[in-house]
């Protein structure tokens, strides 16, 4: 099926695509890369926190309002009461609605006091959700600039990489079509090491020692035939 010279072409070309594939785990393990998702978190978590401070405040608004609102029910109804009572003459009629609208204006005041904590609450919130905002300008600004380091090493491997795809190329082109496609089905099945070279005694692909049986069967192999490590089963350049 292959001559040496092309057995020999065939390592090339896997060494070429092992160069490849380490630029691909160097692509996506790039300091810069590792950096700005750092970055990224931290954007995203100082805008969930934000989102969150602004929820709460939402919610003291609203219960804020609400108690507006009630208070000013609370209010329409004391004057009512007053207003009716100052036509009663029965002491035990004025006395019920003396009661009622101290009751009123009990749950007035503690309605008020609560009014007060939110308040309080949502200033407090209001002076935190500018820290939180600081915080996520500084992110964006330190996001903005990793990126524009990781485009600059992002290029670095482009130029690196397409040098390599054009040698690549260039090498198999020079393989037997049935070889490549031999060594491009393999490929998978060894994570992207099919072929391997015989050492000594020791397969580069493996790693491990071949007895003196096994590498002089290897080098029986004839010229036509594919060589394979028997331990590993990858196609092995004697």
């Amino acid at each position: 099926m292959a001559i040496v010279s092309d057995l020999g072409r065939l390592a090339d070309l896997q060494e070429l695509d092992t160069s490849l594939d380490h630029m691909a785990y160097r692509r996506a393990h790039l300091p810069e890369r590792i950096e700005h998702g750092q970055c990224a978190a931290a954007t995203a978590a100082a805008k969930s926190t934000l989102a969150s401070n602004q929820t709460r405040r939402s919610a003291l608004e609203a219960e804020y309002a609400s108690l507006e609102s009630r208070g000013r029910e609370l209010d329409a109804k004391v004057a009512r009461l007053e207003g009716q009572m100052r036509n009663v003459v029965v002491t035990r009629e004025a006395e019920a609605f003396q009661r009622e609208i101290a009751q009123l204006r009990s749950e007035r005041e503690t309605d008020d006091e609560r009014g007060i904590e939110l308040l309080d609450e949502s200033e407090r919130l209001a002076t935190e959700a500018e820290l939180i905002q600081a915080q996520i300008d500084a992110a964006l600004a330190s996001e903005a600039a990793v990126a524009a380091r990781l485009a600059v090493a992002d290029a670095a491997l482009d130029t690196e990489a397409a040098d390599l795809r054009d040698r690549r190329a260039a090498a198999a082109a020079a393989i037997p079509v049935p070889l490549l496609e031999e060594y491009q089905r393999r490929r998978p099945a060894f994570d992207g090491v099919a072929v391997a070279r015989l050492q000594g005694s020791r397969c580069t692909g493996c790693h491990l020692d071949l007895s003196r049986a096994e590498v002089e069967a290897v080098r029986a192999v004839p010229d036509d035939a594919l060589p394979e490590c028997p331990q590993c089963a990858r196609i092995l350049v004697r």
